[in-house]
């Protein structure tokens, strides 16, 4: 049998390609007395990707011998490194405990925890983020004297965005800027949706060597005054902000008003809030890349043709979250074809009108759908009706989540779902 070391370089590389993640390969190659395929690792090393949840990795062991042998070994060689926000105290902990460590970063990726939905309260616009204050610490205490190119990904919403841009004086050597956030309000920040002025005051004009600065930014407001949109676009105009930028405004029976500005091409991959009025269905497929949507429209229902055109839109859709309370207004009983949503892996439907289930699970073709978060009334319903397109829909599915209220699926929930 053909051993690891009896292999020529570029297949040992090629296999280390393929291993998800290298920081597992990394641990098994490093310090182990090979100096062959320490010399391998080590060519591999120039970027670290951590965004993955090890926290709850059956490979945690692995995960403690890279932070505390490994690291320490390869922190030179490291210029991209791209992790969860969350683990910036582990970086913390192992430069206390060794003093000598240096980076000399050129690229750093920051990326928050996922959303997640809440159960017990009915869903509204407004802040999800917890432990703020933690969270906004961390980030302004990063410093990394040599970056050049800086991505930070926070679609929870910062509530302290004042002590957030504080950031952007510290690092005015980068050169590529990307910010995917979402800013929410409260009494003691932001008392204004997020324009050119700001842009140009809080981010460009404090990072001297700033050469391209891609964003999407989502600002939510409670009793948000109304704005004609032209002086919210005059805002980016008149700062002179050398790109293409677009923007949108909403307003919401529940008092919230939300405001997005971005950069074109889009380049953020999610879309949060969007309501029956946000501009989704261009001519020139701005959205055509976003995989994960939430819908939410306390105004008026989301129709089969809304759905329809979202697919059409958003042909790469992977997560799909619906909030709407409303009763769908054409009548359920006209004949309509299948909506197919070719790629769409997880569905969920927390704070829904029962129409919605019947939308996505009789009246959908979900081929690749494995997780489902459903409200126990309309899955009880679902499945006394026994509709042959939800149980083709529900043949796949690998995780269910029950909520209102949040229980255990039970054998009456189990036969429905063959491969839970």
């Amino acid at each position: 049998m053909t051993e690891l070391l009896d292999l020529p370089d570029e297949m040992i590389l090629a296999i280390f390609n393929k291993v998800k993640p290298q920081v597992f390969l990394l641990c098994s190659m490093i310090d182990i007395g090979n100096n062959r395929l320490e010399q391998l690792a080590l060519s591999k090393c120039h970027s670290i990707d951590l965004t993955f949840n090890y926290g709850h990795s059956s490979y945690r062991s692995l995960i403690e011998r890279f932070y505390f042998y490994i690291l320490p070994y390869i922190s030179n060689n490291i210029q991209s490194l791209s992790l969860n926000l969350i683990h910036l105290l582990h970086f913390d902990t192992i430069l206390k405990y060794y003093n000598e460590i240096t980076f000399s970063l050129t690229h750093l990726k920051i990326i928050l925890c996922r959303f997640h939905c809440k159960s017990g309260k009915q869903f509204k616009i407004g802040h999800v983020s917890r432990n703020d204050d933690h969270i906004i610490s961390d980030i302004t205490s990063i410093s990394c004297p040599n970056l050049k190119e800086l991505t930070i990904t926070c679609y929870r919403n910062i509530l302290h965005y004042d002590r957030f841009i504080l950031l952007f004086p510290r690092l005015s050597t980068v050169e590529h800027l990307t910010l995917l956030l979402g800013v929410g309000a409260n009494r003691f920040g932001l008392d204004h949706f997020i324009d050119g002025f700001d842009l140009q005051r809080n981010v460009i004009s404090q990072m001297p060597h700033l050469r391209q600065f891609n964003f999407y930014i989502r600002s939510i407001l409670k009793d948000a005054p109304q704005i004609n949109i032209d002086i919210l676009r005059q805002s980016f105009l008149e700062q002179r902000i050398q790109q293409f930028v677009d923007c949108t405004l909403d307003y919401f029976n529940n008092h919230y008003g939300q405001c997005q500005v971005f950069s074109l091409p889009f380049i953020g991959t999610r879309l949060d809030f969007i309501s029956n009025r946000f501009p989704l269905f261009d001519v020139t497929n701005t959205f055509s890349n976003v995989t994960t949507l939430l819908l939410f429209d306390d105004i008026k229902p989301f129709e089969h043709n809304f759905f329809e055109r979202v697919t059409q839109a958003l042909p790469h859709l992977k997560t799909l979250n619906v909030f709407n309370l409303l009763e769908q207004e054409e009548t359920k009983n006209t004949a309509t074809k299948l909506i197919v949503f070719s790629h769409l892996v997880a569905l969920i439907l927390h704070d829904i009108h029962m129409d919605y289930a019947e939308q996505f699970l009789c009246r959908s073709h979900l081929p690749r759908l494995i997780e489902l978060f459903i409200r126990n009334d309309a899955l009880l319903l679902i499945i006394a009706n026994n509709d042959q397109q939800a149980k083709n829909n529900c043949a796949n599915v690998e995780r269910l989540r029950i909520v209102e209220p949040w229980i255990e699926p039970t054998n009456a929930h189990l036969n429905f779902f063959p491969s839970i």
